[in-house]
């Protein structure tokens, strides 16, 4: 069984962690975190299609038949939503006289159709994955992305670099030669020297497709240290996590992340009793601010100045997305009756002559991928898959950590100015398997290093 219990045993020597004290769900998810870097030269192109496609057959190899439960209401709407995806992406080939490549159809197959037959998987099977063994994972993933940021900061000294191809690319053809806008999956490009970030950094993308594909990943492992119970381990994991998230140079990650660790200690001072005096110390702050005139100038002016210097650390990047944004909404409010239904399918021109990525309907998964894209119905299925995500993961919550549920905030947050990127949906599907194990309800696991 995938999510049979082990024995209790200690489940570390030292460092290192006990394979044997896992689970086979445990052995996959975990070798899945810590193999990030093959990923990554392989292009992460099509890897949850394959890996839905390995379990099924593995399963079916194991035991002769699948036996799964009646598909939830979540299973049905993402596959309902990766049905509309493909049947835009083929009205619209065939209205425009356009050849229809494989690639297309795979690629919503992979990105809708792969998580939800594994989220299927995961709910019939009722597959759990403890806190730790995932924190474990995602810890040996950070010491790999910091010997990748020492080897290009202290010995490439960021310098600029051809992006060689992924193995995905090598084997599709692409051009040794890299082009803006040819496909994050075909070459490899761990940071951009000509993108600079605070610090006199570049923006580092580490093992993953971008700079805000990254982030969320730092951001993801800051909240998922914040609940282990172990504090040198967590504020290790969750320091070097921010570390890395502040080499990324995403500033709407890091705004994101910032509101809700707020969030999250004002919550959890209000669960032990002390929110009464927060709110004094709050309402006294609040008066101070706004009814002393030398305060009020003094926090004004700070405000001001942090939101300029904000702003202005990549100025071009900015004015590039109001634009974006701009011509987005302008193309939403005169498409016709049928575009605005069923969407643009594709994005639109370049703001931006000669980089190919400044496109209208980009830079915004509310506003571009859904409506622009997507259209009126489009949306309206994603809000159902969406609803249906959080009312299971609410159903469940007793057994599951907060980090299911702050990371769920933290995508409705950067949404409006990020796409769903290429992290969104293996991050999801790790959060669904991170339950309380059979063996947490009988007792507590304790070693010698938790």
């Amino acid at each position: 069984m995938l999510n049979s219990p082990r024995r209790q045993q200690s489940w570390f020597s030292g460092l290192r962690l006990q394979w044997s004290a896992l689970t086979p769900a445990e052995h996959l998810v975990s070798a899945c975190i810590v193999l990030t870097p093959l990923w990554w030269l392989w292009g992460w192109s099509y890897l949850q299609l394959a890996l839905v496609v390995g379990i099924f057959g593995y399963e079916f190899y194991r035991t002769g038949q699948l036996r799964l439960s009646r598909p939830s209401p979540l299973v049905i709407t993402m596959t309902a939503f990766s049905f509309y995806g493909m049947c835009t992406s083929y009205f619209y080939h065939q209205w425009n006289g356009l050849p229809l490549g494989p690639r297309e159809l795979l690629g919503e197959i992979d990105a809708w159709w792969a998580p939800a037959s594994m989220v299927w998987f995961i709910q019939s099977k009722e597959i759990r994955v403890r806190l730790k063994v995932v924190a474990w994972a995602f810890s040996i993933l950070v010491a790999f992305m910091f010997l990748l940021w020492l080897g290009i900061h202290v010995v490439g000294q960021q310098g600029n670099y051809s992006p060689p191809r992924s193995l995905f690319g090598f084997l599709t053809g692409k051009s040794a030669t890299f082009v803006e806008g040819a496909g994050n999956s075909n070459y490899l490009m761990p940071y951009r020297p000509d993108d600079s970030s605070i610090f006199g950094f570049a923006r580092y993308s580490s093992f993953f497709h971008g700079p805000e594909s990254f982030a969320l990943v730092t951001v993801f492992i800051s909240l998922l240290a914040l609940d282990l119970k172990h504090k040198l381990w967590s504020l290790s994991l969750l320091g070097s996590a921010i570390a890395l998230l502040v080499l990324s140079g995403t500033r709407s990650a890091w705004l994101a992340f910032a509101a809700i660790f707020c969030l999250r200690y004002l919550v959890q001072i209000g669960k032990s009793g002390q929110l009464a005096g927060v709110c004094t110390v709050l309402a006294v702050g609040c008066f101070a601010i706004f009814c002393i005139p030398p305060v009020t100038d003094m926090v004004f002016d700070s405000v001001s100045t942090t939101a300029n210097t904000t702003a202005e650390l990549r100025a071009d990047s900015t004015d590039t997305r109001g634009e974006i944004y701009r011509r987005t909404i302008e193309d939403i409010q005169t498409s016709s009756h049928g575009e605005f239904l069923f969407g643009h399918v594709v994005s639109g021109e370049t703001v931006l002559p000669g980089y190919a990525p400044a496109q209208v309907g980009t830079h915004s998964f509310y506003l571009g991928s859904l409506l622009y894209r997507q259209g009126v119905i489009g949306t309206g299925l994603f809000a159902v898959v969406w609803g249906a995500w959080l009312q299971w993961l609410y159903a469940t919550r007793e057994e599951r950590p907060t980090v299911v549920f702050w990371i769920m905030l933290t995508f409705n947050l950067t949404f409006c100015v990020m796409a769903f990127e290429s992290t969104v949906m293996p991050i999801l599907l790790i959060s669904a398997t991170l339950r309380q194990s059979a063996l947490q309800k009988i007792a507590t696991i304790r070693s010698p290093v938790l």
